[in-house]
């Protein structure tokens, strides 16, 4: 019993050795009958047209990681693998990186904080202080930022640069500046204008948001050096 159970083992073995063997060859085979043509250039191309371009030559097209780029949109090969020009076998799978575009950063408000306060924000947001120049503001005291040369909340690239104005102070006597009306009623523009002798043009404007004869926006902005300066223009609320 035992020498029929060896036998039937050892038939079994020249069997699975003859079918590995047989199986070898013929993928050897296959895999030798296969043409060696070279790999095109996909770089710069988006999925699609990469997919497309591949699949004329029988090649294959994998994923094989993403990467943040702020010069290449987003879903654009940045490299394959193996790169263009290569004699591979056709059916050969190409491994390709995309890019994810740029890292989009929002701007912080600054306005308000100390320029040393702004240079951290600005830092920690990975964006680069600017220029910093200086006028006269009747809102903030001596050295706080009054204004932002990119507005709060914009989306930007990382590493853009912010410019800065700050406050010199308070206007020395002589020197009118326009003082912020946003949010005031249309009675105390109307005294400060009659207290300066500027002219003050008013236009109305249907709004929900604010109440009746409530000042919504103003021109020029507030803090704008206007001596000499013969009127000023402010848009009221008006209810409809």
């Amino acid at each position: 019993m035992a020498n029929k159970l060896l036998k039937v083992f050892i038939v079994l073995a020249v069997i699975g050795l003859a079918v590995y063997f047989a199986f070898n060859m013929i993928m050897v085979s296959l895999i030798h009958s296969k043409k060696e043509i070279s790999t095109p250039n996909i770089v710069g191309k988006n999925l699609y047209n990469a997919v497309e371009e591949l699949s004329k030559d029988g090649f294959g097209l994998k994923m094989d990681g993403e990467e943040t780029n702020q010069s290449v949109p987003a879903g654009t090969i940045l490299r394959q693998n193996p790169p263009a020009g290569m004699s591979v076998r056709e059916g050969k799978v190409i491994k390709v990186t995309m890019s994810r575009g740029g890292e989009i950063i929002y701007v912080p408000n600054l306005v308000g904080q100390s320029i040393r306060s702004a240079d951290i924000s600005l830092r920690r947001a990975t964006l680069v202080m600017g220029e910093v120049s200086k006028r006269y503001s009747v809102v903030f005291g001596k050295d706080i930022i009054v204004a932002q040369d990119i507005a709060a909340g914009a989306k930007v690239d990382k590493d853009s640069v912010v410019n800065l104005i700050v406050s010199a102070g308070h206007p020395p006597e002589g020197t009118v500046v326009m003082p912020d009306f946003i949010n005031k009623n249309l009675q105390e523009v109307a005294e400060w204008a009659s207290e300066t002798g500027i002219v003050l043009n008013i236009m109305k404007e249907e709004s929900y948001d604010f109440g009746q004869g409530v000042v919504i926006r103003q021109y020029p902005e507030t803090d704008t050096d206007i001596t000499g300066l013969k009127s000023v223009n402010v848009t009221v609320a008006e209810r409809p």
